[in-house]
């Protein structure tokens, strides 16, 4: 009695738990089936969508194309036509030059002869002929240029001074003219010394100054207007011949202390 009560307890225990595990199975399948009812896509309304049959019409085939040949053109046949030729000109004679009889116990005149300027050619030619009625001689040497004319007769009076390395008596001093003293430089008290260069010929004259070195205030002027008055003696080359020659020169001048 005890076991059959013990063993409907037991079935009564089991089918409870039965019901629970089918309540818990049904649960979990209703949550997974919603879950995914709720995925996007999933349950719309179907789209309705227009589809447009365009009806194709058949291209209509084009017939081969045939090449055609053509044949190169015949070239046309050459016209036979020649230009006249010019006819030369006809050459009137010569009249007869010859010379007219001598008379009797004259001596006969010399043969004549040349060539016509017609038959002349222009330009360089290695035969030189006479040209017209030319008299036949025994000198046929071409005649002779005339000699150069001489070169101009060197004056005797020019001033040609020699290098210095040709003279061996250099020109000197041999009568000085004593320079003025300008009054504006006296007064001032200037004081100075003027370098020129100064021409002198073989005559021992003074034939031009050109200052080196200026002293100012006149001074040059004075200088230049004493030695155009002075007297050289000219100056000799090693051959003993008296020479131009272009030599230094120094104008002092001091005032009176």
């Amino acid at each position: 009695m005890a076991n059959g009560l013990a063993l409907s307890g037991w079935r009564a225990h089991a089918t409870l738990w039965g019901w629970l595990v089918a309540l818990v199975a049904h649960a979990t399948i209703a949550l997974a089936l919603s879950s995914v009812l709720r995925r996007p896509g999933l349950g719309r309304s179907p789209v309705a969508v227009d589809v447009d049959l365009i009806e194709r019409r058949p291209v209509p085939l084009e017939p081969p194309r045939v090449e055609e040949k053509l044949e190169p053109a015949k070239p046309a046949p050459p016209v036979a036509s020649r230009l006249p030729l010019p006819k030369p000109p006809t050459l009137s004679p010569r009249p007869n030059r010859e010379a007219p009889p001598a008379p009797p116990g004259a001596e006969p005149p010399p043969p004549v002869f040349g060539v016509t300027p017609e038959s002349v050619v222009e330009g360089e030619s290695g035969v030189a002929v006479p040209v017209g009625n030319t008299l036949m001689t025994k000198d046929r040497t071409p005649a002779k240029a005339p000699p150069a004319p001489l070169p101009p007769a060197v004056d005797p009076d020019a001033f040609a001074p020699v290098a210095d390395n040709l003279v061996c008596q250099p020109a000197a001093m041999a009568s000085e003219v004593k320079a003025d003293y300008p009054p504006e430089a006296r007064r001032l008290g200037i004081e100075g010394r003027v370098q020129l260069r100064v021409g002198v010929d073989r005559q021992g004259n003074v034939r031009w100054t050109r200052v080196i070195k200026s002293a100012g205030y006149g001074l040059d002027e004075a200088a230049k207007q004493a030695l155009a008055r002075s007297k050289f003696k000219p100056a000799h080359s090693c051959d003993g011949r008296e020479v131009d020659q272009v030599i230094p020169w120094t104008y002092t001048f001091q005032t009176e202390r």
